[in-house]
């Protein structure tokens, strides 16, 4: 694998598009987080057994891990924004959707809006989702759980980059690790999943270029 460099000039991106249903929006905290850095730090680790958690507590973990907090655009027109986790050339090419039959009263996945917080079901999968959850509880038993699964997007990152693909791993690596010390921070537990979820991501999608990047489950 080839190291990444910045092109001379940026390519224009045609950015994937999902095909979206019902909105539901989210609150920010009621709370500031309150745990010390050290707490947290020293009580991380990953748990296999999950419990129920309320649509109050999903919204915290994806408020403080992938919401925009600041934004502007760039001369080639690519929106960059600052999130809870880091990502290469502010580009973040990784986005978060969300499975939980509970909260969500379907098995449909929902999309994380990180711009205006808000989760919306997404209706442009036109595959079974059974098979892609089978193979996540082979690995890890999802339960009561909540799943959140990341999308990657190849286009955001090679717009910019020559020989762009490790970045996309270590932005989903990041973003494992905020999730997982945010859900620390909240007592929640977490585990991330040995999985790209392939084929299965990429064949929900129909695209070449979004494809899985991995994923944890919380509760």
């Amino acid at each position: 694998m080839k190291n990444p460099t910045v092109r001379q000039k940026e390519d224009p991106i045609r950015d994937f598009e999902y095909r979206l249903g019902e909105r539901i929006k989210l609150f920010r905290p009621i709370e500031v987080l309150t745990a010390s850095f050290g707490e947290v730090i020293s009580n991380r680790r990953s748990v296999r057994k999950f419990q129920t958690i309320s649509l109050q507590q999903l919204s915290e973990v994806l408020w403080y891990t992938a919401k925009v907090k600041s934004f502007q655009m760039h001369e080639s027109g690519y929106l960059l924004t600052h999130r809870g986790a880091p990502s290469a050339g502010a580009r973040h090419p990784v986005d978060v959707i969300v499975f939980n039959p509970e909260i969500f009263k379907n098995e449909d996945f929902y999309y994380y809006n990180p711009f205006d917080h808000s989760l919306n079901q997404i209706v442009n999968v036109d595959k079974d989702i059974q098979p892609f959850l089978v193979h996540i509880n082979k690995i890890v038993a999802i339960g009561p759980g909540t799943l959140l699964w990341f999308v990657a997007h190849s286009r955001r990152n090679a717009s910019k980059y020559e020989n762009s693909e490790s970045l996309i791993w270590r932005d989903a690596g990041a973003l494992i690790n905020s999730i997982q010390l945010t859900s620390a921070a909240l007592n929640l537990r977490s585990c991330p999943i040995g999985s790209l979820g392939e084929p299965y991501i990429s064949e929900f999608f129909a695209d070449p270029d979004v494809f899985g990047s991995g994923g944890l489950i919380i509760g």
